[in-house]
């Protein structure tokens, strides 16, 4: 046993080394399955802890994070040994995963911090993540070279070859299926003591009157200028990021597209059970009807926002513990929109699965604007998602800026895309959008008026808003 650990702590410090560009030789490390197993066990250890840490003190432990472990681990032996056949060497099968897992703890832990955490700004948090990529790739690369210290006909393109071998898991992994960590957020449920239940008496009580309080304040459309409504709708309790989308569109929209006194946000979260009206299909009908009989049908626009968890059958998950609500299908949607008699309309989706929002409202008057195709998941949907990729881009990198809607959702769909590309999120999610010709020449209308009020105010140093 103190062999081993000898052997475990030498691995330790030579794989160190290595990922830190130290100089290191093949003979530093002790290869023995022995050893090898060892070095998987550390590595699990070390990803539940950086797991742990990511997550915070809240977080469940799942054993859905060994079967990654297994997944990853049978791919790094696969891959090992074909090297060890391409090179005739059969010791390369245990001495280039020994090297791998011997250097990859430190990997492991930066690897597991969240830069959206720490408020770094999304490019930024793009450069660092692709540097970090790069790193990885680099010590695989390297971890082949030194396995190769032995056969010195041509080495560095063996070396170079191997490490791209070793590297195709990140990159294409992903897509056979999900990459499950060691702790996930808790649950919400209706024992949890910091929050009221949505179900007392107390919520309700106040619920009754939020969206009453939130409709009566909507200002009616200016006669002869096109004004636009928005409604954002949060609907999964079970994380923040869903709540912090929708809040921070309507701030945009508020102060970019002058939605002031227009608009009004449906929240599933805990934390506003009595301050904002809960998101559900019945309250979003309502809304959509109040603003109906506010609006002029032939020349104001209606935006609905929503963020939350998408599913392969096209529905859109509204969540509130202990409450059961009725997701949000486009069909649903559809209806509540020609119930309340509202002729243009703007939809847009941050959800897994959206695509066929496109598909089934999609017409001259309508705009739809989705996160994912209807295959696809989407950047946020994971439990302890931080923010969702596409909510944050369209807006708050999107229409902050944009004067229209194809202009936001063409920087939204670049920053999503290169944030797929250096972040390791498998398949991409394929961001889809439709504009009609009609819905295409309100907006133009509200995007001129929109910039030209932002021109004046810089000049007269007001606030835009």
């Amino acid at each position: 046993m103190r062999a081993l650990a000898r052997g475990l702590l030498a691995d330790l410090v030579a794989g160190a080394r290595l990922a830190l560009f130290l100089p290191v030789r093949r003979l530093a490390f002790r290869v023995g399955l022995a050893e090898l197993l060892a070095l998987f066990v550390v590595s699990a250890l070390v990803q539940i802890g950086a797991d742990a840490l990511r997550f915070g003190a809240d977080a469940t432990f799942s054993w859905y994070g060994l079967g990654n472990e297994v997944f990853s681990g049978g791919l790094l032996l696969l891959t090992s040994a074909v090297l060890a056949l391409v090179n005739r060497d059969r010791a390369l099968a245990t001495a280039i995963p020994t090297i791998v897992l011997a250097s990859f703890p430190i990997l492991q832990l930066a690897n597991s911090v969240s830069w959206t955490r720490f408020d770094v700004p999304a490019g930024v948090a793009v450069v660092v993540d692709t540097a970090l990529l790069v790193w990885i790739v680099a010590v695989l690369v390297r971890s082949v070279h030194v396995a190769l210290e032995y056969r010195r006909v041509h080495r560095p393109y063996r070396a170079v070859a191997g490490g791209l071998l070793l590297a195709w898991p990140i990159f294409f992994a992903p897509v056979f299926g999900p990459v499950e960590p060691w702790f996930t957020p808790g649950e919400l449920d209706a024992a949890d003591s910091r929050y009221p239940s949505a179900a007392s008496e107390p919520v309700l009580a106040v619920q009754a009157t939020l969206l009453d309080d939130a409709l009566s304040s909507l200002e009616d459309g200016r006669a002869g200028v096109a004004d636009l409504y928005f409604v954002g709708v949060a609907g999964d309790a079970t994380e923040d990021a869903f709540r912090d989308d929708v809040e921070a569109a309507q701030r945009v929209m508020d102060e970019r597209w002058g939605t002031a006194a227009r608009s009004v946000v449906l929240v599933n979260n805990p934390r506003t059970l009595v301050a904002a009206p809960i998101a559900t299909l019945t309250n979003l009908r309502d809304s959509l009807d109040e603003i109906g009989a506010a609006m002029d049908p032939d020349e104001d626009v209606a935006m609905v926002y929503v963020s939350t968890r998408g599913h392969p059958d096209a529905a859109l998950e509204m969540r509130m513990p202990p409450l059961e609500l009725v997701p949000i299908t486009p069909a649903l949607l559809r209806g509540a929109f020609d119930d309340a008699g509202i002729r243009y309309r703007i939809v847009v989706v941050s959800a897994c699965h959206a695509g066929a929002f496109v598909d089934e409202l999609a017409d001259d008057d309508t705009a739809v604007i989705v996160a994912s195709a209807s295959d696809r998941g989407s950047s946020g949907c994971d439990r302890g998602s931080v923010a969702t990729a596409f909510g944050e881009a369209f807006f708050q990198r999107g229409m902050a800026k944009a004067a229209g809607l194809a202009e936001a959702f063409d920087l939204a769909r670049a920053n999503v895309e290169e944030r797929e590309r250096s972040g390791n999120f498998g398949a991409p999610t394929s961001p889809r959008m439709h504009v009609g010709a009609g819905i295409a020449a309100r907006v133009g209308e509200l995007g001129r008026r929109s910039g030209a009020a932002q021109i004046e105010a810089r000049r007269r140093g007001a606030p835009v808003g």
